[in-house]
């Protein structure tokens, strides 16, 4: 595999996000999900990319206090979600007007800057 097929295969993640919409790797061969991290040890023929639905649980959390760089003030909240396809994606998680708690239901949207966060998702 050349340098060129890993910065395509993870190129084609971010171009999705770029754009506003979350996509999943799924590996031609068997099916299976490709989680994320391992997306560089694919070459794009290897692989399909179909819709996510966007919904998954809050796996882990942190809130950092202290300014690491200027574009995130702190407070900061890092988040770690469990897509229901079954990736974990490190994001942000907004709206934390309410409680949150690990394995609680969140959704996936678009913020005005174009990044990926995750909102809690009411209880209904």
């Amino acid at each position: 595999m050349s340098a060129t097929d890993i910065k395509t295969t993870k190129a084609q993640f971010a171009d999705f996000i770029a754009k506003g919409q979350l996509w999943l790797p799924y590996e031609k061969q068997s099916g299976a999900v490709v989680q994320l991290t391992d997306l560089e040890i694919f070459t794009p023929d290897e692989i399909d990319w179909k819709r996510a639905s966007g919904t998954g649980k809050l796996a882990s959390f942190v809130t950092f206090h202290r300014e690491y760089h200027p574009d995130f003030p702190p407070p900061y909240n890092v988040s770690i979600i469990r897509l229901d396809e079954g990736p974990f994606v490190l994001s942000t998680l907004v709206d934390l007007s309410g409680s949150h708690k690990i394995g609680m239901a969140v959704a996936a949207h678009f913020d005005a800057s174009g990044r990926l966060v995750f909102a809690p998702v009411a209880n209904t």
